[in-house]
């Protein structure tokens, strides 16, 4: 297999690492390294002698014109600029990657490389599987929201949809892919322009423009994902990213690769920074080295660290819940976010809801917070949404609301972890807890002999975990967290709902129409008297039937039989077709399962699918599928068994094609429904 890695670098970055690319050349067996960028990149690479004779370079404009490309990003910007020059740095950031993706239209081989140029391998470069023969594409750990609402933009209905990310300084692009993802940008009439770089400028909002919003990466890893998920394999990699921090690139030597490369792929160096006076002869050093990893050193300096970029291993659940969340200057996740309004409606006895404030107190720190304690007599509805509105212009008006039973009792961190999942991703509107006595399968088998157990089994699950939340379509209300930004779109509750249950059931179903998914919390564990009856809440609702055409309480269950027959690794890449998919609890419970597969819906009841398609990729029929995915791309059917035999023969034959030859079938109905832990 031959192909070249692209370096898309500066003269002066390219200077600056010269020393260090021989290794790379060394450990890229693949083909050669491809210098791309200005006349004076490649007089340095080109005239060096340890690298010279086995390199090349290809001039910047020669792809794209920088200065096509700098003018469109200053138009953009004039409403900001107001006659001032736009820095040619801005325009770098998006041009480079653009550069990478342009090449794809001149490159011969069946792949190409990009690697980051400053960044060198600790090992050798191996960028197919052994077993399957599957290029790799490789995962670590970070989330920029940016990144996302720019490709929903220019891929429309594309979002995140794998766990983690696929930025880590390299990509191994099939030209074929890489050409096919160009074209589908450039068919998107919605946005001004003709070249794909055009429409990626184009979208984006001004004011974003600054704040770094598009990824070649996460865009291609995640137009591989949905349209071609059995190219690649997924692979974890690790690359020590602040290296500056840690080694000196002119005094890094053997001996501190061949250590590094037992827990790294490779190591960064980038420009600004520099070895901190704390680290220096640790790191380096060989009686260290002789003692600790290079995970272990680097996780022990990390726990010194509050802020910034850390390298995260899969197995280390802390880092994996807390970080590499980035995000722009405009998205604000200040101080106030972490106010809560909480809302505690009357529990059995005045004495249980006073435990339950009690309990808040105790476990909440002060000043984060305020109770409004609700009255026995008065509508629900009209109570909450008058005590939101009389937090505006207080400390708490952008506090997120919380709603809690008076019959609930907080263990420690309950409500950390409650609003914790609330801002895992952007589009998460509302979470709610897991209790051992609670409705709407939120019920977790737990039982306890007297307060100290429970406050202890809070403990030990109240932690940070992988994947902490599931999503479902429905929540109960006795431990609750709405997003406040969401809270004001919707405008609260609907006080035209007479019932307490169905204006919960209301409120899930607004805040799906708005876009924003629901969520249970794993890690946020409430405890609620044995003697409290929730049987009341499993009811049919005739208002539920009434206002929207439909009862939720027929579409909020996952099929347990169903998910239980899914095969897959948690971390394999599949495609999984619901037809029927109602409100979606099946693909919730997929997706929250299996966080890399890709799963499409077919809803034919127009009610259920105004819902359903404003978090799902959804369509009204098999017909309008067929437009969008190519034949043999499903592994998984799901389907009612009565459903797929009162299937027209046109309709069979249309959903056959889009399966594979081995795509296994899947009858809803075989299995209870219920939760999925």
């Amino acid at each position: 297999m031959h192909f070249d890695a692209l370096i898309v670098v500066t003269p002066d970055d390219c200077k600056r690492l010269l020393k260090l690319y021989p290794r790379l050349v060394d450990n890229f067996e693949y083909g050669q390294l491809c210098f791309i960028g200005a006349p004076g990149v490649g007089e340095a690479a080109l005239n060096d002698e340890a690298i010279g004779s086995r390199v090349k370079w290809l001039d910047e404009n020669s792809l794209i014109p920088f200065d096509e490309v700098h003018a469109c990003v200053a138009k953009k910007l004039e409403p900001l600029l107001k006659g001032q020059a736009l820095p040619r740095g801005v325009t770098g950031w998006y041009y480079q990657q653009f550069l990478k993706m342009q090449y794809s239209m001149i490159c011969e081989d069946e792949y190409y490389m990009v690697w980051d140029g400053d960044t060198v391998p600790c090992r050798k470069i191996n960028m197919f599987s052994p077993e399957t023969g599957q290029p790799y594409l490789d995962l670590k750990h970070e989330y920029h929201p940016e990144y996302f609402d720019t490709m929903g933009k220019i891929l429309p209905g594309f979002r995140k949809v794998i766990e983690r990310s696929f930025i880590s300084e390299h990509m191994l692009f099939k030209t074929e892919i890489m050409k096919a993802l160009i074209a589908d940008i450039e068919k998107n009439d919605q946005i001004p322009g003709e070249k794909f770089w055009e429409k990626i400028i184009n979208c984006i909002e001004p004011e974003k423009i600054y704040d770094s919003s598009f990824s070649e990466f996460e865009t291609f890893g995640t137009y591989v994902a949905l349209r071609y998920p059995a190219v690649y394999k997924l692979r974890e990699w690790h690359s020590f990213r602040l290296g500056s921090s840690f080694f000196d690139m002119n005094t890094i030597c053997e001996r501190d690769f061949e250590w590094l490369s037992r827990d790294f792929d490779a190591i960064s160096f980038e420009k600004g920074m520099v070895m901190l006076e704390e680290n220096k002869n640790l790191f380096d050093n060989p009686e260290y080295q002789n003692k600790l990893s290079a995970r272990k050193m680097l996780q022990l300096a990390q726990m010194e660290m509050t802020n910034g970029y850390k390298e995260i291993w899969e197995d280390d659940i802390d880092a994996v819940a807390h970080s590499n969340y980035v995000t722009g200057g405009y998205h604000d996740k200040g101080e106030k976010e972490l106010k809560m309004l909480i809302l505690v409606s009357p529990g059995k006895e005045p004495s249980i809801t006073q435990s339950c404030v009690d309990s808040i107190r105790d476990t909440m720190q002060e000043g984060n917070y305020e109770i409004v304690v609700l009255d026995e007599g008065e509508p629900f509805t009209s109570q909450c949404n008058r005590a939101v509105a009389s937090s505006v212009g207080t400390d708490f008006a952008s506090g997120n609301v919380v709603l809690l039973d008076g019959n609930v009792i907080l263990p420690y961190d309950a409500l950390y972890f409650l609003r914790h999942s609330l801002y895992l991703f952007e589009d998460v509107g509302a979470v709610g807890s897991v209790s051992n006595n609670a409705p709407n399968k939120q019920k977790i088998q737990v039982s306890f002999n007297g307060k100290k157990e429970y406050l202890e089994f809070g403990e030990k699950n109240n932690v940070a975990m992988v994947m902490p939340s599931l999503e479902r379509v429905r929540l109960a209300g006795f431990s609750l967290i709405i997003r406040r930004s969401v809270w004001n779109d919707i405008g609260g509750f609907d006080e035209a709902c007479s019932d307490w249950k169905f204006a919960i059931d209301d409120l899930c179903i607004r805040i799906q129409k708005s876009g924003h998914r629901i969520e249970v919390a794993r890690n946020s564990f409430v405890y609620i008297p044995e003697n409290i009856s929730w049987n009341e809440y499993e009811s049919v609702s005739a208002e539920c039937t009434t206002k929207y055409g439909f009862d939720i309480s027929r579409y909020c269950y996952a099929d347990v039989g169903v998910i239980s027959g899914i095969k897959h690794d948690q971390n394999d890449m599949f495609n999984v077709l619901v037809y029927g998919c109602g409100l979606g609890a099946d693909m919730k419970a997929i997706r929250s399962l299996f966080p890399n597969c890709v799963i499409i819906g077919v809803e034919t009841d127009d009610k259920l699918f105004e819902v359903t398609k404003k978090t799902e990729k959804v369509y009204r029929n098999t017909a309008e599928l067929s437009e969008y995915y190519e034949e043999q791309y499903f592994d998984i059917l799901i389907i009612d068994e009565d459903v797929d035999q009162a299937l027209s023969e046109e309709e069979s034959i249309m959903l056959s094609v889009l399966l594979r030859e081995d795509a296994e079938v899947l009858y809803r109905g075989a299995g209870q429904q219920g939760e999925c832990s």
